[in-house]
């Protein structure tokens, strides 16, 4: 555009140019048409319209060409509306622990809450072992190393080392069952009231563990050094 307006302004100048070479040439004429008796004022009179006309070409010649007028594009305006919706919460609930998990908020159980027995008494060279298996009527914490001790007949604790192979809870579930191998060795001391139970001890409670002697009546492990007989057991398993 700035272009265009150059050029309209060069070809005003061109026109105001021709018109100035008109009037020179009737000037030019006009003394040999008309009385010479006064040449002088009609020469100075065309010189001032001529030097008008130069003067207004040169004007319109060197004054700049107008610009045009910057156009503003409007932004356009979004029209894809954004969501707004707020998420829904994700779903919050804890899984059932395993054996292992520490329990955090379960009761401990109790000795009405649990059952437990062993199964056949098996005989090594220098022990003997059996298998207890521990089911709960509630959902409960218990120790995850139990703590086993003997009973005889007289219904007194059988002097034994008995200590729990670790520390930490599980919490058992009432449609599970779990098991402990347990395992008497080095019985130096003398024959005990027969029979001999075995309890599950638990914080100043005990249940007792149905099954039968262990070990079998007349049957004790050997001994294998000095000392009181040790009574261990590993941590608690689910047991199929």
């Amino acid at each position: 555009m700035e272009g265009h307006a150059i050029g309209a302004a060069e070809g005003r100048a061109r026109d105001r140019g021709a018109i100035l070479g008109a009037v020179m040439a009737e000037v030019r004429e006009r003394p040999a048409r008309s009385s010479p008796v006064h040449p002088a004022p009609v020469w100075r009179g065309a010189g001032r319209v001529a030097a008008g006309l130069l003067a207004g070409a040169l004007v319109a010649a060197c004054a700049p060409a107008p610009t045009a007028a910057p156009v503003s594009v409007a932004p356009a305006s979004p029209t894809a509306a954004t969501a707004t919706g707020s998420p829904e919460p994700a779903a919050t609930g804890s899984a059932a622990p395993s054996p292992g998990d520490t329990g955090p908020g379960v009761a401990a159980c109790s000795a009405a809450d649990l059952k437990a027995s062993h199964g056949l008494v098996e005989g090594t060279a220098g022990s003997r072992e059996t298998e207890v298996v521990l089911v709960t009527a509630v959902r409960c914490a218990v120790p995850a190393w139990p703590t086993f001790g003997l009973r005889d007949a007289g219904d007194s604790e059988a002097p034994v080392l008995a200590a729990a192979g670790g520390s930490g809870q599980i919490v058992v579930e009432p449609e599970g069952s779990y098991a402990s191998a347990v395992q008497l060795s080095n019985w130096c001391g003398p024959e005990p009231d027969w029979p001999i139970a075995l309890e599950l001890r638990l914080d100043g409670e005990a249940v007792a563990v149905t099954g039968g002697s262990f070990p079998e009546v007349g049957d004790l492990p050997p001994c294998s050094g000095s000392g009181l007989p040790t009574l261990t057991a590993t941590a608690w398993s689910p047991s199929s």
